[in-house]
């Protein structure tokens, strides 16, 4: 039997949403990094164009080798996705402001004027740069992926007016586990610890660790996520904190518009190459899923857990799974 769905219905409780979150949004001062990558370009696009009366959008960039942090701004603000909010909102584009910093940095590499800025300023923490390369070498994606979050974690203490705290982890932080609760794991390696070694210790030292922790995960960059996620658990007595963990994120289903995506690797490229008649066959196995998850459900959970988090404010970090199934089949 079919289930009628009221459209109306529906629709009337999406601009109900909406308002809400207008009204929390308003005014406020947010802090996003990782704004230059796929869902991060997402996020901002959705904060300006459902909530322009945002006080101030500050984009933590960092210089690269043959570009400025002011280029790479420039390059981020003339994407396409943004040409229908300058077109109805264009005063919200002056929110947005570059902080030059980057998370692999001691203090993140910013100057004691942009980190006053930040703490007098921002009330709202989306911290969603990462490196996502499988193969990065532990003592790398650590100081990133680990390191990084508790360097974010001690701004965030330090922040006066701050209301919520959103770390952005992945469904596969876990992977050893069979089935995933939506509450923090630890491990036996202690974040400290392997901090420590990757920050001290020789280079024999660090591959032995790696070689342990590889019995276990199935690459350094998920490893690395579960030691953040654990740092967020530890550092969150003072701050209302929540965990999104997506699995695989692919093109928008609706928003900002159908199909949207900005790069070609990973899943995009293996479409791409199946469009074209390219690749024809593909060894898969028969009993797994996909766990494909549009980067536009996303982006709304992560908009929507800061503010969940701030309205139901405890002591427990809250973790929201990300996931379009959760149980393969037998």
């Amino acid at each position: 039997m079919k289930v009628k769905i009221n459209k109306n219905a529906v629709s009337e409780e999406l601009n109900r949403a909406n308002s809400i979150l207008k009204g929390f949004y308003a005014n406020t001062g947010i802090l996003v990094t990782g704004a230059t990558g796929f869902l991060g370009k997402g996020i901002l696009e959705k904060l300006m164009r459902v909530c322009p009366s945002i006080a101030f959008i500050f984009v933590l960039i960092r210089p690269k080798k043959n570009q400025t942090i002011e280029q790479r701004f420039k390059k981020l603000i003339d994407d396409p996705i943004y040409d229908n909010i300058k077109a109805i909102h264009p005063s919200v584009v002056n929110k947005v402001h570059p902080v030059e910093g980057d998370v692999s940095l001691s203090d993140l590499g910013l100057s004691a004027a942009d980190r006053n800025i930040l703490v007098e300023n921002v009330n709202i923490v989306f911290h969603v740069a990462a490196t996502v390369r499988f193969n990065e070498p532990l003592n790398m994606v650590v100081n990133v992926n680990t390191k990084g979050t508790a360097r974010i974690m001690e701004l965030c203490k330090e922040l006066k007016n701050v209301i919520s705290v959103v770390y952005v982890s992945t469904a596969y932080s876990n992977a050893n586990i069979l089935e995933i609760e939506e509450k923090i794991y630890t491990t036996s390696f202690k974040p400290s610890t392997v901090i420590n070694i990757c920050e001290s210790g020789d280079q024999k030292s660090i591959d032995l660790l790696e070689d342990e922790i590889l019995k276990i995960y199935p690459n350094t960059y998920t490893f690395s996520k579960n030691l953040a996620e654990q740092i967020i658990s530890n550092n969150s007595d003072s701050l209302p904190v929540a965990v999104v963990r997506p699995s695989v994120i692919g093109a928008s289903l609706k928003e900002p518009c159908p199909g949207w995506v900005d790069n070609i690797y990973g899943l995009t490229n293996i479409f791409m190459l199946i469009g074209k008649g390219t690749t024809r066959t593909m060894l898969v196995k028969r009993s797994k899923r996909l766990d494909l998850v549009p980067v536009d459900y996303v982006i709304n959970i992560i908009i929507c857990a800061a503010w969940h988090v701030t309205l139901h404010r405890n002591n427990e970090v809250k973790v929201y799974n990300s996931t379009s199934n959760a149980h393969p089949i037998k």
